[in-house]
Parts: structure tokens; C-alpha cells; sequence
């Protein structure tokens, strides 16, 4: 035989090895379809928990920064007047002859429409940006965004670029036209020049606009300002991205628990339906298969495993994304005034993150059987050999990581979580010896009550907890998972339930007046006469608020003029002293690390201020830094207070309709506020800012449970032969089924018992470490006995049917 033909031989021989090994492979999956159909299916469950949120994190952020884009202003600051003042033309001269160019000048004024509603027009020069973009503006007509004129509910049809007439209630017709730009709001937008030409009675400016300057240009800006004039700082909506990149920070470890929580339900199903492929692998061997061909079947089997667990991974995470993605984008839009879509995009890096997350998951699930079975050494690894539990080496692992934990930092907000993780992590470690401490109680207990009050076997009593108690390692995996989807779900849910608690205390403070009033330059002194002269009125306050500096920090500057303003701030802490000082949110504090009784230091332009901190305050409704002085104090120190409205208390059984108040004061209905029905929008924005949490929990504990369906079908099946012994014995079927379900039962209540202290130290953590680093803000823990039952409940609800149905098949089809 030449050895070309030899070559060829050799060659068929390698493709029949193969094909053997790979018919032997299909063969194991015919066989064992519930096993191996679970173990795809808890690989592709990996898969998609981990690619959904990171899908859902890349998609919202994109949407994010562009309609961020849209709204971030270019005005760095305002120049404003005094309260009743306006700016006028010979300042807006004598600013800029002075060298001052970055100034714009701005008009803001409000015109009833025919139907009752106000418009909102903010007139600027808009002839550079007519030039530079004339697909959005136009100075020759008012600019309206579509969505904006429908909310006006005005009968006028018009198309984009088309310029159309509309009719205000004096008769004044104005030339509209729609705008796709939203960076300025919902308000009617015109051209200065023509805002005068419309409406001669409008004179001078509101405020004059100011580009981003550095600190020395600031500095010039503010020391020649005339002392009726101030120099304010807007508010940014990049300051409003801390709320959502905290959002994708606690989602994507969310989803980093999902993905471990399935790992450990894909390892034990890998375990479970490859447990006889050493024995396998050992006979074709002594068929004289080569390793090397058992090895190249393993790797393509593998492939088939990736590509599956991908192609369904993606289909899960997509049916996913596209529920859960609306929704994010719903509280973006109310938070944050940003319009997103929030309709999904796919794109194609997120496949090749499905087919790395999904090549992980496979080589974490099988590399022990791979190991196994690619050795030379197949025939010792296929032998029966009992294999026991490590418990010495969880015990180190769970001390080496309490040490850990004790040691790491916590300055940020990744710190933090990790730490924290490492606890969690050692729980699982420390969760079968709990489980053995706890079924030897539990035996003395069941012997105590057998003997003493009930009628119980003691014997089989006995032996169902000795035989869970041999039983914790092999039922380690699928239980470490139960207990990681309920601690984090008991953890959501007392996270959810403190900020709630919180926010309503919150909003009940806050919202403390019966009607809230604003009004506009002009309307003050009859609101006011209007409300000392009605004898249902017991008492009512003005609120206001200027700007100071702090370091570099922007500080809004509030004043109290009644005890009611007081008694409205949540304070987190108080001075005991009587001095008298100021109170500063927790934001303010936790920034500059500032505690009661220690000195503050403000500036206002060249003026500079010190008080001393009597009390903290939670301020949930404001991300920046605030401060609150008493009103006689505070207009002595500081200029430029912004009036914002008037909040009005009734005297005990009086009632008086918000459009009563409307009507006497000449006031539009969007001008008068009743609290109650803005705490029901605050509350309703918030169930919808966490039901991401809430949901994601709650797919853990459906993951988890499927884990618990799985390996209890596969951990009875494979002890038939003590089933029969125990048949033998006397046992019946429905005992059998009984002796199986208090035996999970049991573990599963150990796990449930753990579970309730680590998920209150991680929820502590989260809302007095985690967010605080993250959002900058804090909140009470508040516990609630439904937090931990309705988890714990609906966990188990999961879990009776997951162990109910295998276990009573098993006992079926065992025959005695």
C-alpha cells in the first residue's frame, strides 16, 4: 500500500471515529432529552440575563445623550433684576461697550390664547440661527414644536415649514410656525425683533444670557454688574445624568447576579447530563477511538452548545429589551423632560456579545466535564468514586472573604458593591454549614415534639433529616441559587420599600399647604391683598430662593418665615444647641463633609457669609445643593431673591376650590397647585422609575426556581436505587413523594431563614452606602415584615410546583 493510500485510509478511519463519537453524542441527547433541553435552556437563560441588560444600558444611553444633546443649553449664566425689576437696554449697552460680547438678551412673557390656556413665549435675536440652521428656525414667525401645539389644543392645521396664523385672545394674530428643536421647551419662540413688533407693550429684557465664561471672565462680569442686577447660574440637565447612570450601574449588577445565579443552575444541570459521559468516553477508548478524536467531538459539541445558547439567547433578551426599554424611557421622559423613543434598535455588536457571553457560560458549565473526559486518564475518572463535599475549603473561602469584607474600602460606588458582593459571595460559601446546623436542630426539635405532643414516627422522622443532611452537597448548587435570587429580591424590595416610605414623608412635608400659588411679575401685591383680606385663610407663606457659592459648588439659597416651612424639612439630623444658624440639605453635606454645629461659608459676588449648621435635611425633590435661613436673616445677607410662588393654608374646615381662587385672582389654572394631586404624579413617576428593579428581582427568582425544577428532576432520578430500598422497607409512593418534599422543604426554609439577615445588611448598604456615592443622597431603612414575607412567599410558590411535579412523576413510575 503506497502511502498515499495509507494517508487516505488513515483518514477515513479519523471521519468514522468521529462520526461514532458525534452518533454517540446524539444518541446521549435522545436519551436524556429533559436533561439536556434544560441545560441549553439554562445556558441560553444565562445568556440573555446578562445581554438584556446590557442591551437595554447601551440602547437607553444612546437615546439618552441624544436627546441629552437636544436639551443641554448653551447659557452658562443669567444676569437677572431684582424681584418686580427688568433689565433693561441701557444695561445691555453698558455691558457690552464694557467688552462683554458672550451677552444675549432674552424676553419672557405670557399671552392668553382664545380657548383659555397661556402660552409661554421667550423671544431672542434668532437671525444667526435663522442663517446657520433655517430647517428649524425661522425670525420671521413664532416657533412651535409639534407636540407642544398639540397640548395647547388649538384647531389649526399646519405643516413643518409652512407658516400659518394664530389668533390670540386679544385678536393679536401671530405668524406660526412648527420647529423639530426641543432644546428650549415647551414655549412659543420668536425672534426679539419681532416679539416687540407683535407687542409693542413689551419693553426692555427679562434677563440677559450669558455663555459659558472662565472663572477670571466671570469674576469681571460680576464686579461690573450694576447692584440691581445678579449673576445666576442655570441649572443643567448634565447634572440630571447622575440618576441615570446610577440606574445602569445597580441594573448592570443586577444582571451580573442574574448571570451567576444561572451559572450555577447551568453547572449543576451540566454535571447532571453529562454524568455518564466518562463511562462513555472510557468504552470508546477501549474500542480504540483516539483522545484526540474525543476531544475534536467535545469542541464541536461545544460550538453547537454556543451557537444554540446564543441564537436563543438573543431571542429571550429581545423579547425582553423590547418590554423593558419603553418603559426606561417612559421615566427618562418624566424625569428628565427627555424624548426618548424608546423603541429598540438592533444592532450587531450585540450579537457578538451574545456569542462571548454565551462562549463563557459554556466553558463555565462544562470545563470539570471537559477536564474529565479529555484526560488520558478517562478509565480512572469513570470508576465509582464518592465524592464528598468540600466543607473545609467553603469554610475557608467564607472566612478568607468575611476578612475581606471587614478590610476592603467603600469611597465609591464600585467599592462599595464589590465589598458588599464579597459578603453576599461568603454567605453562599457559609450556606451549607448553616444548612447542617440547621437540620440537627431541626432533628432534636422533631424528637422533642414526637415525643412530647405529637404522634409522630420518630424513626422516619430521623432519618428524613439525616438523609437531607447527606444530601446538602449534592443539592448545594440548585439551593445556592434559590438563596442568591431571594436575598436579592428581599434586598430590592426593602430598597424600594425605604426610598417609598421615605419619598411620601418626603412629599407630605413638602407638600404641606392646602394650595400652592404662582404668579408672575406684577400679580404679587393683589395676590397678596387678595389672601390677608379672606377669612377662610389661616395662614400663608412666601417662598423664595436666590444663589450663593460654596467653595465652587452653586447653592440655592431658601428662606423660612413660619414654623410650618420648618417642621416641612425631613431633617436627618439636628443641633441640640439654640444657636441660631442655618439648615443645609444632605447633598451639601455629604459633598463638603459637613456636620451640625460646624461653619458654613457663602459668597455672593464680592459679599461674603458664615452660619452655623443647626439641622440636615433630606431633600429627595432637588439633586443639587440647597440651604434654608431664616427670612429676616437671609434678605439682610443676601440680593436677587426669585420669588416662586405662595403656599396657603385653610383654616380648619374651610375648603376653597382651586378655580374659586382662580377666578378672584385673575390667575390661569396652571398657576394654582393642589398638593394632593402633585404627590399623586410624584408617586406615580416613582412606581414607574423602579419597576425595572422590581421586575429584574423577580425574573431572578423564576430563574432560580426553573434551576430548582430542573435539579430536583435530575437528583431523584439518579437515587432510584435508595427509593427502592426505602419501597422495600415499607414505604409507600405517597411516603416516598412526603419524604422527598420535607427534605427540599427543609433546605429550602434554611435558605430562606439565611437569607433575611444578609438581604437587610445589603439593603442597609444600598440606601446608606451605595446611594449616597451614587445619587448623593440618602434614606432611612425602613423594614417591613411584606418585604421579607412577600418575597419569601412567592419564592416558595415558585418552588412548590418546581419540586412538586418531578418528585410525584419520580414516584409514579417507581414501582415497588
Amino acid at each position: 500500500m503506497t502511502d498515499s493510500n495509507t494517508i487516505s485510509f488513515i483518514r477515513r478511519l479519523d471521519r468514522q471515529e468521529l462520526w461514532l463519537v458525534l452518533r454517540t453524542q446524539i444518541a446521549e441527547y435522545n436519551h436524556h432529552r429533559l436533561l439536556h433541553l434544560g441545560f441549553i435552556f439554562s445556558l441560553a437563560i444565562a445568556t440573555s440575563t446578562l445581554l438584556c441588560i446590557l442591551v437595554l444600558n447601551h440602547a437607553s444611553k444612546l437615546q439618552y445623550h441624544q436627546a441629552n444633546a437636544q436639551l443641554t443649553s448653551p447659557i452658562g449664566f443669567y444676569i437677572v433684576a431684582e424681584q418686580g425689576g427688568r433689565v433693561t437696554k441701557s444695561d445691555f449697552a453698558n455691558l457690552r461697550r464694557q467688552g462683554f460680547t458672550q451677552i444675549t438678551p432674552v424676553l419672557t412673557f405670557r399671552k392668553h390664547l382664545a380657548n383659555g390656556k397661556r402660552l409661554k413665549f421667550v423671544a431672542i435675536d434668532m437671525l444667526a440661527l435663522s442663517i446657520a440652521n433655517p430647517a428649524q428656525y425661522n425670525h420671521q414667525a413664532v416657533l412651535l414644536t409639534k407636540a407642544h401645539l398639540a397640548s395647547l389644543a388649538i384647531d389649526v392645521d399646519i405643516d413643518p415649514g409652512v407658516k400659518s396664523e394664530l389668533s390670540l385672545a386679544d385678536n393679536t394674530v401671530i405668524p406660526i410656525v412648527l420647529t423639530t428643536s426641543e432644546q428650549w421647551g415647551r414655549v412659543a419662540l420668536v425672534d426679539i425683533a419681532l416679539a416687540w413688533q407683535l407687542f409693542p407693550q413689551q419693553i426692555d429684557f427679562s434677563a440677559l444670557m450669558v455663555a459659558p465664561l472662565s472663572e477670571q471672565h466671570k469674576q469681571d462680569l460680576e464686579s461690573a454688574l450694576p447692584t440691581h442686577l445678579s449673576l445666576n447660574e442655570p441649572w443643567s440637565y448634565q447634572e440630571r445624568s447622575g440618576f441615570a447612570d446610577a440606574l445602569h450601574l445597580n441594573l448592570m449588577a443586577l444582571a451580573v447576579l442574574g448571570f451567576i445565579v444561572s451559572m450555577f443552575i447551568a453547572f449543576q444541570a451540566g454535571e447532571q447530563a453529562w454524568h455518564k459521559r466518562a463511562e462513555l468516553a472510557m468504552q470508546l477508548r477501549l474500542l480504540g477511538v483516539a483522545l484526540n478524536t474525543i476531544k475534536l467531538a467535545m469542541l464541536l459539541e461545544a460550538l453547537f452548545l454556543v451557537l444554540v445558547a446564543s441564537i436563543v439567547g438573543v431571542l429571550i433578551a429581545v423579547a425582553l429589551v423590547t418590554v423593558l426599554l419603553p418603559l426606561l424611557g417612559l421615566t427618562f421622559s418624566q424625569l428628565y423632560s427627555l424624548n426618548m423613543s424608546g423603541h429598540f434598535t438592533w444592532q450587531w455588536r450585540y450579537a457578538l456579545w451574545a456569542l462571548l457571553i454565551s462562549s463563557v457560560a459554556v466553558l463555565l458549565a462544562l470545563i470539570k466535564q471537559f477536564k474529565r473526559i479529555s484526560t488520558a486518564h478517562v478509565t480512572l475518572s469513570a470508576s465509582e468514586v464518592t465524592v464528598r463535599f468540600p466543607r473545609r475549603a467553603t469554610l475557608a473561602v467564607a472566612v478568607s472573604l468575611l476578612l475581606l469584607f471587614s478590610w476592603w474600602p467603600e469611597h465609591s460606588w464600585y467599592q462599595i458593591m464589590l465589598k458588599y458582593g464579597m459578603l453576599l459571595i461568603a454567605s453562599v460559601a457559609l450556606l451549607p454549614h448553616f444548612l447542617q446546623g440547621l437540620l440537627c436542630l431541626s432533628g432534636i426539635c422533631f424528637k422533642f415534639l414526637g415525643l412530647h405532643y405529637f404522634q409522630l414516627n420518630a424513626f422516619r422522622m430521623d432519618y428524613i433529616v439525616k438523609d437531607a443532611s447527606n444530601q446538602i452537597g449534592r443539592r448545594y448548587l440548585p439551593l445556592a441559587a434559590f438563596y442568591l435570587a431571594l436575598t436579592t429580591s428581599i434586598a430590592a424590595a426593602l430598597m424600594v420599600h425605604s426610598f417609598e416610605g421615605a419619598f411620601v414623608r418626603f412629599l407630605d412635608q413638602q407638600l404641606s399647604a392646602d394650595l400652592l400659588i404662582r404668579y408672575h411679575p406684577g400679580q404679587k401685591q393683589s395676590v397678596e391683598t387678595w389672601l390677608q383680606n379672606n377669612r377662610d385663610i389661616d395662614e400663608y407663606i412666601l417662598h423664595q430662593h436666590t444663589w450663593a457659592k460654596s467653595a465652587d459648588d452653586s447653592v440655592k439659597v431658601s428662606s423660612y418665615q413660619s414654623s410650618r416651612q420648618i417642621d416641612s424639612l425631613l431633617l436627618k439630623s439636628s443641633s441640640i444647641k439654640a444657636t441660631p444658624g442655618c439648615f443645609i440639605n444632605e447633598q451639601l453635606a455629604l459633598k463638603r463633609q459637613l456636620v451640625v454645629d460646624q461653619v458654613i461659608n457663602l459668597r455672593q459676588g464680592e459679599q461674603q457669609y458664615s452660619c452655623y449648621i443647626q439641622g440636615i435635611y433630606y431633600e429627595y425633590g432637588y439633586p443639587g445643593f440647597s440651604l434654608t435661613l431664616d427670612t429676616q436673616q437671609a434678605n439682610s445677607l443676601f440680593s436677587g431673591w426669585v420669588y416662586s410662588g405662595i403656599g396657603v393654608y385653610f383654616n380648619p374646615g374651610s375648603v376653597i376650590d382651586k378655580h374659586v381662587v382662580s377666578r378672584a385672582l385673575g390667575l390661569a389654572d396652571d398657576q394654582i397647585y393642589e398638593p394632593a394631586q402633585v404627590k399623586k404624579i410624584a408617586l406615580e413617576v416613582f412606581a414607574q422609575t423602579f419597576v425595572l428593579t422590581r421586575l429584574i428581582a423577580v425574573i431572578l427568582l423564576v430563574i432560580a426556581c426553573f434551576g430548582l425544577f430542573l435539579s430536583a428532576n435530575g437528583l431523584e432520578l439518579a437515587r432510584k436505587a435508595d427509593l427502592y430500598i426505602l419501597s422495600s422497607l415499607g414505604y409507600s409512593k405517597r411516603e416516598l413523594f412526603v419524604h422527598m418534599l420535607m427534605q427540599w422543604c427543609l433546605l429550602t426554609v434554611g435558605c430562606v431563614l439565611l437569607s433575611w439577615p444578609i438581604a437587610t445588611i445589603l439593603a442597609n448598604a444600598l440606601v446608606s452606602q451605595a446611594l449616597p456615592a451614587s445619587f448623593g443622597w440618602s434614606m432611612p431603612l425602613m423594614f417591613n415584615v411584606g418585604s421579607f414575607a412577600i418575597s419569601s412567599i412567592f419564592g416558595l410558590l415558585f418552588l412548590l410546583p418546581a419540586l412538586s411535579i418531578p418528585l410525584f412523576k419520580l414516584n409514579l413510575r417507581s414501582d415497588r
